[in-house]
């Protein structure tokens, strides 16, 4: 082996990569916004947890304790609410996931001697963030706790564990991960194959000059386009209905919601995914290119959609970034029809940001692939 023949093969590639300047920006840019988003993303300790609180006493123990449980940040109180219904329907909304009724009388049974249990109903569709959830609530009255016991003490008086905390957990009280992972697995075998797939397909045809002789037929661009992204579209479909029956015959994930309605959600992404695929392929030259391409939209997807890491323990302006990823509004919808069982009423919202999305998406994809014929 002659070291300069060497030299002079690597050389060429540098030349190569030179050429290629969207390739090289992507090679230098990604790492670093990979770290970056990694590094903030990863928190599981969750802070600004929604929580509506059910006050049937309104005395001055409850209020202290609706105080306690909004120090450090790790509860925001979103709502009062007058009856138990209404606490659910907004854990069900996701307004709150966190809900907590404090019983009438609280003052006076606690002079009285006597224990009392407040209940916290939390939703445990994702066991981690139940946890980390029973957790700030189990500190927070235990702080107050202290305080109450401190005060009888000094008064010389004995007293018992003023407060007691009963947990309900809600959707997934087992904690089953698979149940939470499920969802986000279908979300992410969607991305991969609409976009990497659809980018790669027609990049290939563009690198084989195919895509010029198929246009000099009398195929019209539309139908190139719709019988290129057709295949991809039921591999789509056939690959998630294969891993929902997987999910509930070998991990009993829960189907709760209408079956429909989870198949127009996935139509939806998978439409609008299709569409991004063909944008990257209509801005990519070689499909080098496409895959680092299709990777600056699908590795954001994962790490800011709520996927693996839950949102409340990202940064505010991250958790702002996440309104922009399409997969968090797939899975707030998915979650929701599997988990829940809730339907359109309350899944309106991640519904229509999925349709803006996917119309949004079908335009750019239109208008890129004409300029790209022209």
């Amino acid at each position: 082996m002659r070291w300069s023949r060497v030299r002079a093969v690597a050389k060429k590639e540098m030349l190569e990569l030179r050429r290629d300047p969207i390739l090289l920006r992507v090679i230098v840019i990604l790492p670093v916004a990979m770290l970056l988003l990694f590094g903030y993303a990863v928190n599981f300790n969750l802070k600004h947890i929604p929580i509506a609180v059910w006050d049937r006493a309104d005395d001055r123990i409850a209020q202290t304790l609706v105080r306690e449980l909004g120090k450090d940040g790790k509860f925001d109180l979103v709502a009062r609410v007058n009856d138990e219904a209404e606490l659910k329907r907004l854990i069900d909304r996701q307004t709150a996931r966190v809900g907590l009724e404090i019983p009438p009388r609280l003052v006076e049974q606690v002079r009285a001697g006597r224990g009392v249990r407040l209940r916290a109903l939390v939703d445990s569709s994702d066991p981690t963030f139940a946890f980390q959830a029973q957790v700030g609530l189990q500190k927070a009255v235990g702080r107050l706790n202290a305080r109450l016991i401190a005060a009888r003490m000094l008064a010389g008086e004995a007293q018992p564990l003023p407060l007691e905390l009963e947990t309900e957990l809600l959707y997934n009280p087992e904690g089953n991960t698979a149940a939470f992972m499920v969802p986000g697995i279908v979300g992410i075998i969607l991305t991969q194959i609409a976009v990497i797939l659809t980018g790669l397909a027609i990049v290939r045809e563009k690198e084989t000059r195919m895509l010029e002789s198929l246009i000099a037929t009398p195929v019209r661009p539309g139908e190139l386009v719709i019988g290129k992204v057709l295949p991809y579209l039921v591999i789509a479909f056939a690959d998630t209905l294969l891993v929902l029956w997987v999910g509930y015959v070998v991990f009993a994930v829960p189907m709760r919601g209408s079956l429909a309605l989870l198949l127009l959600l996935i139509f939806l992404f998978v439409l609008g995914s299709l569409a991004v695929g063909i944008v990257v392929s209509a801005r990519a030259r070689t499909q080098i290119q496409a895959i680092f391409g299709t990777l600056v939209y699908y590795l954001p997807s994962i790490f800011l959609s709520g996927l693996f890491f839950p949102i409340e323990g990202m940064p505010r302006v991250l958790q702002a970034v996440t309104y922009l990823i399409p997969l968090r509004y797939f899975l707030e919808a998915a979650r929701g029809v599997m988990l829940r069982g809730v339907g359109l009423d309350v899944l309106y919202a991640p519904f229509a940001a999925l349709v803006v999305f996917t119309a949004l998406m079908l335009v750019l994809a239109t208008l890129s692939f004409r300029k790209r014929l022209l």
